[in-house]
């Protein structure tokens, strides 16, 4: 088993996102003993909120369009994720969606692990498939999610999907078997659309299609990295088969093996994919992309690199195709990022649709290298008074070899000092990460500097620009703070500063828009204030606490659990 590496790669993975929260809310196990009992109450854009803890369940949408959620969806901390457990336990599929769900239906933020496949009968036979998610006519969006240690016999071992349009993203899908079939990692037949994007699919196994296989598919497969994935007949990293015309964009696909066909990418049974902008390296046996009689594959600005077996079987090159180092940053686990070396650096489909995000050339790959930005790129930096104490909140707009960050203080007259230990970075990621620590040293009456330290892989040191704060002094701004603790049973602080006295609304509204309490309304003092809640006698769930001052608004989620 990898699990090192799946609970290394999703800081590679995840990044902050919220989910909206609509309709009731309904918490697990506060309200619902199991899932499966909030799910059945539920109705269309209800919120089925789960707190962390192991659930042995088979969870069914019962054709609801529902949010589904650990409390990922509300602090996004990777442990949640990890520790929200859905676990089949060894039979059936962990979770099913068979009647019509729409995009609107999320499972989002758990681990699902432990399911042997769903009942599945085609008209041609009798099979047990989808062992982690199985999806039948269905178009849900699953993301977020860690799908591992699931095993079928017939296919689909981590996710299952026939008919529908399903949004599968951002997900880490790991070692998940298919000893005698096809599709380990995931396995979709028949679809008209839908996407399949920015997942991580590694150490899957499968007889046919290690990774991922498509069945007479049309489905978009987007800045994936498929990897390290075993097929022990055909297929190592993807199989497309039976008239299957995909959108193959922006992937890695590296060192995976087919067992000496098609050992990174099989294309058979007249399909015929668009193949563009992705790398093909180092592939263990099998070849990079292996085509049979019959099918019409569009190659197109590929980088090929150290493919065993040769990169191109039964295919010809393709339009602005290359043979070059892609360069990634590697390390354990593998970072398939790039580094400034990597001959994918602008070598993806010159046209302007196909830019990376910063303006410049598309880089082949999922990941691009930013050209246009400095290594690390602070997008913000901002210090708080908080009830705990001085809050500093970081974030980044891309990182390349970032290693560590420091925060360091100092007071009128002195040199600035290092205050936190070593905070890791990121590595190389294109990708937004928020950062947060908490000063609880700082004293009233004081007035503090603060700045950050980023340290590179190579040992280089940059600073940001300072930030002052005075302790119960004046504040620099108008801010509300998350309340603490949250989640909170029955009472909680809530903490906000105004840089200028005037008039202040501090409210509590619940989900349906309901004022529940009126905790601050008139004049007050510039600086820093905190508020109390009690909500001993509502009911759990989430709550929206409403600040307004200075002619503006700010909201903050409150979690109530009892």
């Amino acid at each position: 088993m990898h699990m090192l590496r799946v609970f290394t790669l999703i800081g590679f993975l995840l990044i902050v996102s919220v989910a909206p929260v609509f309709g009731t809310t309904r918490l697990v196990p506060t309200d619902y003993a199991t899932i499966q009992e909030a799910i059945t109450a539920a109705v269309n854009s209800d919120t089925v909120l789960v707190a962390t803890g192991q659930y042995l369940e088979h969870l069914n949408f019962l054709g609801k369009n529902i949010i589904v959620t650990s409390f990922y969806a509300l602090d996004p901390d990777c442990s949640l994720i990890l520790n929200t457990i859905i676990n089949a336990n060894g039979t059936g599929s962990a979770v099913i969606l068979t009647s019509g769900e729409t995009s609107d239906a999320v499972l989002m933020g758990f681990t699902i692990t432990g399911g042997t496949g769903h009942l599945y009968e085609p008209g041609y036979g009798t099979f047990y498939v989808g062992g982690g998610i199985y999806l039948n006519n269905s178009s849900p969006t699953i993301k977020f999610n860690i799908i591992t240690g699931n095993d079928t016999p017939d296919g689909g071992g981590g996710i299952f999907s026939d008919g529908g349009s399903p949004l599968i993203h951002r997900n880490t899908i790991v070692n998940n078997t298919t000893a005698t079939s096809c599709g380990a990692g995931m396995l979709i037949k028949n679809a008209t659309g839908g996407l399949v994007d920015s997942n991580y699919v590694q150490f899957n196994s499968a007889l046919h299609g290690g990774g991922i296989a498509l069945k007479h598919s049309n489905i978009t497969l987007k800045r994936n990295v498929i990897s390290h994935n075993v097929a022990t007949a055909d297929g190592g990293g993807i199989r497309i088969y039976t008239q299957s015309a995909p959108t193959i964009i922006n992937n890695t696909i590296s060192h995976n093996d087919g067992d000496g066909t098609g050992g990174a990418v099989q294309i058979i049974e007249e399909s015929s994919p668009i193949f563009m902008n992705n790398i093909v390296s180092y592939t263990v046996g099998g070849g990079g992309v292996l085509a049979t009689p019959g099918c019409t594959p569009d190659l197109s600005y590929n980088l090929f690199y150290e493919n065993t077996g040769g990169d191109y079987i039964g295919v010809v090159p393709g339009l602005g195709d290359v043979t070059g180092n892609p360069a990634y940053v590697s390390g354990l686990p593998y970072d398939y990022h790039l580094t400034i070396t990597s001959q994918a650096i602008s070598h993806g489909n010159p046209a302007y649709a196909y830019n990376d995000p910063d303006g410049t050339r598309n880089d082949c790959g999922a990941f691009y290298y930013p050209l246009t930005v400095t290594p690390v790129v602070l997008a913000s930096f901002s210090a708080n008074l908080a009830p705990q104490g001085v809050s500093l909140i970081w974030t980044t707009a891309s990182e390349i070899e970032c290693w560590a960050w420091a925060v360091q203080r100092c007071v009128a007259g002195e040199s600035f000092q290092d205050l936190s230990a070593l905070i890791p970075g990121f590595g190389s990621s294109v990708e937004p990460h928020a950062y947060q620590y908490m000063d609880e040293t700082a004293q009233a009456g004081q007035t503090y500097s603060y700045r950050l330290k980023q340290i590179d892989l190579d040992g280089s040191v940059t600073f940001s620009n300072p930030l002052s704060v005075t302790v119960n002094g004046v504040a620099s701004g108008y801010s509300l703070q998350q309340n603490y603790p949250n989640p909170f049973n029955p009472q909680t602080s809530i903490a906000y500063s105004l840089a200028q006295a005037g008039p202040v609304s501090l409210r509590i509204y619940d989900t349906a828009g309901r004022l529940v309490a009126d905790l601050v309304s008139g004049i007050r003092d510039a600086g820093l204030h905190t508020a109390v809640w009690n909500a001993d006698g509502l009911p759990s769930g989430l709550y929206l606490c409403c600040l307004q001052a200075g002619g503006q608004i700010f909201n903050r989620q409150l979690a109530l659990i009892k």
